[in-house]
């Protein structure tokens, strides 16, 4: 395994799930009942995607990729564009957020749903695992490094409070457990 696909999987499973808990919150019609706390969740979306995760592979990852794996040119080209419109999306929904506009801001988190589920669905069927199998050893281990000098403007600790973070506004917005009810 590759550090820098890794971490990268790592992050796409705290996004996941709080896109999850968003995708629950706008279908059910609770967010009007909970407004603080789904523009906490949605700055929070703002802050870990696009300033920290999106960040790191523009900066990090996905350089290197089109370097080392030309064949992915359009698709990284086609990625950063996602990332362009996954933060239309976030405004959007802030907007209409800001403006009590619920259909709006239900329209615009089902689209960032939508879109960021197939943008990570892209990434790792199609760009991580190539690039796990062949990246040489030395440029996985100099992207991580980068990617720790980044982590560093975050904390040190963001990762543990990305993932909390996740868990408690799932917990606040849907109550214990949601999610593991009627698994087994």
């Amino acid at each position: 395994m590759r550090i820098s696909v890794t971490l990268l999987q790592y992050e796409h499973g705290i996004l996941r799930q709080v896109l999850d808990v968003l995708a629950e919150v706008v279908k059910g019609d609770r967010a009007a009942a909970k407004r603080d706390d789904v523009k906490e969740l949605l700055d929070f979306l703002y802050e870990f995607v696009d300033r920290f995760h999106h960040a790191k592979e523009e900066e990090f990852f996905f350089p290197v990729v089109r370097e080392q794996f030309p064949r992915f040119k359009e698709e990284i080209d086609g990625i950063y564009d996602d990332h362009v419109k996954a933060r239309g999306m976030l405004d959007d929904a802030l907007k209409a957020l800001d403006e009590n506009d619920w259909p709006a801001m239900a329209d615009a988190c089902r689209s960032l749903v939508r879109h960021m589920t197939a943008h990570v669905e892209l990434e790792e069927d199609r760009i991580f695992p190539p690039v796990d199998e062949s990246l040489p050893l030395e440029m996985d281990e100099r992207m991580n490094e980068g990617y720790q000098d980044f982590l560093h403007r975050f904390g040190d600790d963001y990762y543990q409070k990305s993932e909390y973070f996740a868990n408690e506004i799932q917990d606040r917005l849907l109550g214990p457990g949601f999610f593991n009810k009627g698994i087994y």
